[in-house]
């Protein structure tokens, strides 16, 4: 008599079950998303839901397990993706919400995990509780539906109850999860129980009523409530939490380094420092103090250095509203995120310059500001631009944020146009300013005409923009002295009024504002700008180290053609001299020789300052920008590199044979080293082992036997490998061939001393098994085999 492979009616198909063994699942996530480790955790419910449900009806279903694993996988892939996209409270596709910001954000936090360093972003912790819960809840349902088996699914979530309860200590809170989950699984255990029995009714013919249904699930209902009410009233004595708690740290003490080392991807909202660092906001006011701290802030490695004559201004924001002492940005700004793979910003049409490339390195955790010179045309990380928009096809940028966040040690490339226009080129331009600078044109209501008027004398009202630029600068330098600290603005007394003519000593913020606001009384665009200088550079490795007394303003002036063009009045910092040049020829782009250098006494009658000690590069042309390599490039060339040598050395271990090795298989060696040990050996190693050590002939007639399986053709276990041959080729006529193969194959090992043809042997093998799987799929799909 032939069995046949059990049918969709074997499943335990109960409403009860489904709903309990679900219940019991959302509820370890709900207990998970209870503790409020991090944000975004109530995702972990719907996706344990999604995964019950998947699990539910993938074991109802007829495919094998293997096939149901596959389904499992893909809805949980999708699953994520969608959960994980909602997160997102950004207006962008969802290609760019799971792909660039998403996969982003999960590839900065592993390699914080790698670098050891704290994971700054929920992103890792939630991914791997997706990856497990899913994992758990799809596999719970699908063998409690396949199967009827519940131990095996309950002890794996009551323990990862547990362990959440352990490290969320909230008595309350657990008491509550732990009661429920118990009713629940009590219920489940029950019903499975009750379903079991009615099957062996069913099969000696004992017949059951509805009622008699009902009052078993009422029984079953008042039993758990009961069971788990008394677990709630049973008091614990002090002596029983001693013995609970020496039992738990036994258990615990082995997994303790990795309960450390996995606790790095854990972000806590109330206990860890999640502080953005802003160095410079939405606002900035002018002040009472400069930063004097050595803390290196970023270092910036020159890949394609700029032209010789070209001073380094880390950019990162400009405002061109003033106030109160206080500079913002004008209403009226698009923001917009963008990524590596689409980064482009539509500056007008200024004139062009000349290439050059960096790479930073954030020497700060969690760093929002991002940091660019000249005009970015590329940026190696997503990236929020705030721009001014010129015209439907231009705009202009005003801000650069990091989003998300720069982690400690994360480097990011930036390629960008950089230009020194000489003097005489800018004396040229027109100043017939387009409508859209009005706003840098502001100044407050009440502007104080002392200053107006200091600015009207300081300057020939005949000059041209640029030399008026450079008076006021000369200014500046000259008769305002630095001092990293002031003093309180006494109340109703314009600042720049009580700077310029009262203390006379401030730095940066107050150097470039008044700068700022004296050219706007003239008529000129100008606009604050921040960042920070260029810091310490060495000459040997062509680094920039950048440290928080590098924080810097800076005035910048517009010229026609040209775009924005940096000025320096704060006399802390060396004079920023352009190229005198007639016209703009390749020497304006060579560094002068050193005693040709202008000193600031040469030009402003200063004391001597140091000079600007950028080495003297040759220029180098846009074209000869070296290719980007894409970080995603090498990811993914590493990823394979990786896996063909791991796939390699697992099929050497196991199958030595193939390469004519004389190495004993992987199953093998694990075995004799546990018997070594004196270790139990578990029975699927024996299993594996076994396996391993059988010939080609014993592993082809393992596979006809395979064959005969995936038709439902499970034979007496007495047939001999002929009639089992026989068996399978009166179903698959083209069968005959290479079952017969490997009978005779099979014969010759195992009752004589000939050798086999191994290679035709293990051929005949997978023929059999493939010409079944063919035979059999063709009948789930009604199709004719071929």
């Amino acid at each position: 008599m032939i069995k046949t492979r059990r049918t969709v009616s074997d499943r335990w198909g109960d409403i009860w079950i489904a709903f309990f063994a679900l219940l019991a699942v959302v509820t370890v996530s709900w207990r998970l998303w209870a503790t409020e480790w991090t944000g975004d955790l109530y995702i972990l419910v719907f996706l344990t839901f999604f995964a019950g449900i998947a699990g539910l009806v993938l074991g109802y279903s007829r495919f094998s397990p293997l096939l149901a694993a596959l389904f499992s996988t893909l809805y949980g892939i999708f699953c994520m993706g969608w959960l994980f996209g909602t997160t997102v409270d950004l207006d962008i596709t969802w290609r760019e919400r799971i792909i660039n910001h998403l996969g982003w954000r999960l590839q900065l936090s592993i390699a914080q995990f790698n670098a050891n360093q704290a994971v700054t972003d929920p992103i890792l912790f939630l991914v791997v509780m997706a990856v497990l819960l899913w994992i758990m809840a799809s596999t719970a349902t699908f063998i409690i539906i396949r199967q009827g088996s519940v131990w095996p699914v309950l002890i794996p979530l009551g323990i990862t109850m547990l362990v959440i309860s352990h490290y969320d200590q909230d008595l309350a809170r657990n008491s509550r999860f732990l009661m429920t989950f118990m009713f629940f699984t009590l219920v489940l255990i029950g019903r499975v129980n009750i379903v079991n029995h009615q099957r062996q009714w069913n099969q000696e013919g004992i017949q059951t009523t509805h009622e008699t249904h009902a009052d078993f699930t009422y029984a079953l209902f008042t039993f758990a409530l009961v069971l788990v009410i008394l677990a709630w009233l049973i008091p614990i004595t002090p002596q029983q939490r001693t013995r609970y708690a020496q039992l738990w740290r036994s258990v615990t003490e082995p997994w303790e380094q990795f309960r450390e080392r996995f606790a790095d991807i854990l972000v806590l909202e109330t206990t860890t420092d999640t502080t953005v660092v802003e160095l410079f906001g939405d606002s900035l006011g002018l002040g009472s103090w400069a930063s004097t701290s050595k803390e290196v802030v970023f270092t910036v490695a020159v890949d394609l250095p700029p032209p010789a004559a070209y001073r380094n201004y880390w950019y990162t924001r400009s405002y061109d509203l003033y106030e109160d002492g206080q500079w913002s940005s004008s209403p009226g700004l698009d923001s917009q995120l963008r990524y590596p793979d689409d980064f482009q910003i539509m500056f007008p049409a200024w004139t062009d310059g000349q290439a050059a490339a960096y790479n930073f390195s954030s020497q700060v955790a969690r760093l929002n500001n991002l940091y660019v010179t000249g005009r970015p045309v590329w940026v190696g990380r997503p990236v929020e631009t705030v721009t001014q928009r010129i015209s439907s096809t231009e705009e202009d940028l005003v801000a650069l944020i990091a989003s998300p966040e720069l982690y400690l040690g994360e480097t990011y490339r930036v390629e960008s146009m950089v230009s020194v226009p000489t003097a005489s080129q800018l004396r040229r331009t027109g100043t017939e300013y387009p409508d859209w600078l009005d706003r840098y044109l502001q100044l407050p209501a009440d502007f104080s005409p002392r200053v107006t008027g200091l600015a009207e004398a300081i300057v020939n009202l005949d000059d041209h923009p640029y030399d008026m630029a450079v008076a006021i600068t000369r200014y500046l330098r000259i008769n305002i002295e630095y001092a990293p600290i002031m003093p309180p603005v006494p109340t109703g007394t314009d600042p720049m009024a009580w700077f310029l003519f009262d203390v006379q000593t401030g730095f940066c913020n107050y150097y470039a504002t008044a700068q700022v606001l004296m050219l706007r009384s003239l008529g000129i665009p100008a606009r604050f700008v921040v960042g920070y200088a260029q810091g310490d550079y060495d000459s040997t490795t062509q680094t920039y180290t950048v440290r928080k007394l590098d924080s810097h303003a800076w005035p910048e002036v517009y010229f026609v053609d040209y775009g924005w063009v940096p000025f320096e009045p704060t006399v802390s910092q060396p004079a920023l001299i352009l190229p005198a040049g007639s016209d703009r020829t390749e020497a304006d782009f060579m560094s002068p020789e050193r005693g040709e250098t202008p000193q600031m006494n040469d030009v402003f009658d200063e004391p001597e300052s140091k000079l600007d000690e950028t080495p003297a590069i040759e220029p180098v042309s846009a074209e000869a920008l070296p290719p980007r390599v894409e970080s995603g490039t090498v990811a993914w060339v590493l990823l394979v590199v990786f896996l063909l040598v791991l796939f390699l050395t697992v099929l050497i271990l196991m199958r030595p044979e193939i390469f004519k090795l004389g190495l004993v298989p992987l199953p093998v060696l694990m075995e004799r080293l546990l018997i070594k040990h004196e270790k139990t050996v578990p029975e699927w190693l024996r299993r594996w082992s076994s396996l391993a050590q059988m010939s080609a002939a014993q592993k082809a007639y393992r596979r006809l036997c395979w064959a005969l399986s995936i038709l439902g053709l499970l034979s007496d276990p007495a047939k001999t490998p002929a009639e089992r041959a026989r068996l399978l080729t009166r179903h698959i006529p083209q069968a005959y061939q290479p079952a017969l193969e490997i009978v005779n194959q099979y014969h010759l090992d195992r009752f004589s001393d000939h050798l086999i043809n191994e290679g035709l042997t293990t051929v005949a093998g997978w023929q059999v098994l493939s010409l079944a799987l063919k035979f059999r799929l063709s009948r789930i799909f009604k199709v004719r085999p071929r």
